[in-house]
């Protein structure tokens, strides 16, 4: 018998849950109805001629001193900052690596390609055993590098972002 119910119950549910609702037909704009006007700004023609009484008013703040600058202890840190990094000669960033492999000749012609995939650019090609490496540009974040890559990845499928440290002349 409980089950009964059960079923009885899930089934006025589900019928309950399937009846359409009731839709207006048309919407009356006597529905609802305000007048919202008194909220609205007044804006008055630019061309009038500013008074003297609100000429008067407005004050001069060039001679005003900031009380809260901090420029000085700001620039003291950065100061220390320049020193303590002077000796750091390069920053992380990322390159494209166009090509890696054992062949000097396909190593040549990938970097012959570059040039006329990206015409300003000055790609490099390294022995960095026993592997040679084609590699061109010199990004600080992957985003910036991702314009050229595009272009390049569409020539050379194996084209990666690879991040290397970028030195600082």
């Amino acid at each position: 018998m409980k089950q009964f119910h059960l079923v009885l119950f899930v089934v006025l549910g589900i019928l309950a849950a399937c009846s359409p609702g009731v839709l207006p037909t048309s919407y009356d704009d006597e529905r609802y109805k305000e007048d919202l006007s008194y909220l609205r700004p007044i804006y008055t023609d630019t061309a009038e001629t500013v008074s003297s009484e609100e000429t008067a008013n407005t004050s001069d703040y060039s001679t005003i001193e900031p009380e809260y600058d901090v420029t000085d202890e700001l620039n003291t840190i950065l100061d220390s900052i320049d020193v303590l990094r002077s000796d750091v000669h390069y920053i992380d960033g990322y390159t494209i690596q166009v090509y890696a492999g054992h062949d000097s000749e396909e190593a040549t012609i990938a970097r012959g390609k570059v040039y006329s995939v990206l015409p300003g650019s000055a790609p490099s090609l390294k022995f960095e055993e026993p592997n040679f490496k084609v590699k061109v540009g010199k990004y600080y974040s992957r985003l910036e590098a991702q314009k050229d890559y595009s272009l390049i990845k569409a020539r050379f499928s194996s084209a990666l972002i690879i991040p290397q440290r970028i030195y600082i002349d």
